[in-house]
């Protein structure tokens, strides 16, 4: 029961990966995602990236920070779907676990804002979890 729902979980989070990756690579220079008034104390913008916003590198690079969550998501997703048993994800889930946490770590920092924290805990504790089980495979 547990194992099923970590795998529905692992799914569950690279979905919502992936759904950040589609957004910035379909609409690169779409604004940033108004929030609430209670969040006006954090200066980023939600939705964009800090440091592209900063350096003022525009839509191209706003592509390729949606490729990278994109990868992390799809990563994720396999990983999920291998750790519920599919055969052909099996062997590769822990790879799969693994590399797209650390992708998406890449991503949260380039896109940090406070309501990433649970994404950034649920990546580091994928790495952290699977790093021994990926190193003995």
């Amino acid at each position: 029961m547990w194992h099923a729902l970590v795998g529905v979980f692992l799914v569950v989070h690279g979905l919502i990966t992936t759904a950040i990756g589609v957004a910035a690579v379909t609409n690169p220079n779409a604004p940033a995602m108004a929030l609430p008034a209670w969040f006006a104390w954090w200066p980023g913008p939600f939705g964009r990236s800090w440091l592209f916003e900063a350096l003022r590198l525009g839509g191209g690079f706003a592509v390729v920070g949606g490729l990278l969550w994109l990868a992390a998501g799809v990563a994720i997703v396999g990983g999920g779907i291998g750790w519920l048993g599919v055969s052909a994800l099996d062997d590769a889930k822990y790879a799969l676990l693994v590399g797209g946490a650390i992708i998406g770590l890449i991503a949260l920092a380039l896109y940090f804002h406070p309501l990433y924290v649970a994404a950034i805990l649920i990546n580091v504790a994928l790495v952290a979890l699977l790093w021994v089980r990926l190193a003995a495979s």
